[in-house]
């Protein structure tokens, strides 16, 4: 089976046995998806899809589509997905990292990036790109603090009002 491992997690391809936990834990990160309103460019699979279709993008392989469960002591944490060869074939596109809130602020954020960066080189990926909303300022601290500091994209349909998407798209370049 293929995993990703450090000091302190165990992240493992995700399958249907883990559907429940995942379900409930995405219960809790569904506050995090209300940060814009709907709209076409904001899309977000269901952890079912994620499981049985995967999240592809237009045009793109199920085979480099991978989605794992992020463990500590065995117990179910956060869940992580990317998608290999993302418009090239040395970049990956990062489109789902969530931890549970009472795992965070203890560097466990960091020690997911640094792991999935060493497995991507491994793959001879140089770049990783992801998407986060312009409302989200944590989320863009967090990820410019660990590398994604390339900005791509700006995507939305007005200033910021609260009824207009905002978004940004973001990359790290691999060393």
């Amino acid at each position: 089976m293929e995993q990703i491992n450090t000091k302190r997690l165990r992240m493992t391809l995700a399958d249907m046995n883990d559907l429940a936990e995942l379900e409930s834990i995405e219960k809790e990160c569904d506050k995090y998806f209300l940060f814009d309103p709907p709209c076409e460019d904001n899309h977000s699979c269901t952890i079912k899809e994620c499981l049985t279709i995967g999240d592809i993008p237009l045009g793109g392989k199920k085979e480099n589509y991978y989605f794992y469960c992020i463990r500590q002591d065995g117990i179910i944490i956060g869940f992580m997905a990317y998608y290999l060869e993302y418009h090239q074939k040395d970049t990956a596109y990062l489109s789902v990292l969530y931890i549970k809130e009472e795992y965070r602020k203890n560097g466990i954020g960091a020690e997911i990036v640094e792991a999935l960066t060493q497995k991507l080189r491994t793959v001879q990926i140089k770049k990783i790109r992801l998407h986060v909303s312009l409302r989200n300022a944590t989320a863009i601290r967090f990820w410019v603090n660990n590398g994604f500091d390339k900005i791509i994209d700006v995507e939305c349909n007005g200033n910021l009002f609260p009824e207009n998407f905002g978004g940004i798209e973001l990359m790290k370049i691999l060393s």
